[in-house]
């Protein structure tokens, strides 16, 4: 039989091996929050995700189901500028996790990794509802940026390092090796668009700003001129109209946009609609985020008449 300093021994050993391999829990509301999460902290975390890649994040039911992921988490991260406010105030609150709740180690917001001046379409003057779905605190859609997605994986590093301060060094070289992948594949992706004969763009809803700023590509307007309220007859035919006469155009949409109204006015102005993934797994050959930009840079060439 074990002596009881033996005993002790064993006791401690067992206890002390299970926080070693102790993983931190990580719920993303975004795919794309996932993704790079699952990439930066790789074995030494779990990854859970709330919003699923082909919906929009804008609407989002919050479900039971998500409330318990939420229960679970050691760290809760999040895109910010108020695109999940419809949705994720009401888990946390059902969830009732003091580790994740606002202003704790365990809640991220990800725009924090936006410098001064890196946030488009700030409003100014008074916003209300008649303007449609506007954000007060500008376009929340910077992850459609692949520089941002660098910027979030070290701020990501960091905060997993406070929290699990024995892994840190390895969350840190991970976001470092993820930074210079993601480099070293913007140079491809922003050579392939540049080729392209067309740069004039029209898009359905105002989530593309971030992406046609880092290629240079020049919106003539938006289909849907109020986010969230479908547009006016009026509004959708003096854009095809200056489509016609600035054209040729691509006109851009997302999985989940209202795809028929956004082929109307590729018709009108002898454009092609090229719809996009918006998000990590929105399309199957989304499979991750540097996919997702590979899929976005190929459907443009196509629609463009330079693709296979």
């Amino acid at each position: 039989m074990l002596n009881i300093a033996a005993l002790l021994v064993l006791i401690m050993t067992v206890t002390m091996s299970g926080q070693a391999l102790a993983k931190v829990k990580v719920v993303a509301t975004l795919a794309d929050l996932g993704w790079i999460a699952e990439q930066v902290g790789a074995e030494d975390v779990e990854v859970e995700f709330l919003c699923q890649g082909h919906r929009d994040p804008h609407f989002l039911p919050a479900k039971p189901s998500l409330t318990r992921k939420l229960k679970k988490a050691d760290l809760l991260v999040y895109n910010g500028l108020e695109l999940e406010i419809g949705w994720l105030p009401l888990l946390l609150d059902a969830a009732r996790n003091p580790r994740i709740r606002p202003g704790q180690q365990g809640e991220l917001n990800c725009s924090m990794a936006l410098g001064p001046g890196e946030i488009l379409e700030v409003p100014v003057g008074e916003v209300d509802r008649s303007q449609g779905d506007i954000h007060p605190l500008g376009n929340p859609h910077y992850l459609l940026d692949p520089r941002k997605g660098i910027a979030v994986g070290h701020l990501m590093a960091e905060r997993l390092a406070r929290i699990d301060p024995e892994a840190g060094d390895r969350y840190r070289n991970r976001a470092e090796n993820l930074a210079r992948e993601i480099e070293a594949r913007i140079e491809d992706w922003e050579a392939r668009v540049d080729s392209l004969a067309v740069k004039k763009v029209i898009v359905y809803h105002q989530q593309w700003e971030y992406l046609v700023d880092w290629l240079g590509l020049d919106v003539l307007g938006v289909i849907e001129n109020r986010p969230g309220i479908s547009p006016a007859p009026r509004h959708v035919e003096g854009l095809v109209e200056l489509g016609r006469q600035q054209g040729p155009v691509l006109v851009i949409a997302a999985t989940w946009d209202h795809v028929e109204a956004a082929n109307r006015v590729a018709e009108k102005t002898g454009s092609v609609l090229a719809v996009l993934p918006a998000s990590t797994l929105a399309m199957e050959e989304a499979t991750g985020y540097l996919a997702m930009f590979e899929v976005i840079c190929g459907k443009l060439e196509v629609a463009a008449g330079e693709g296979p």
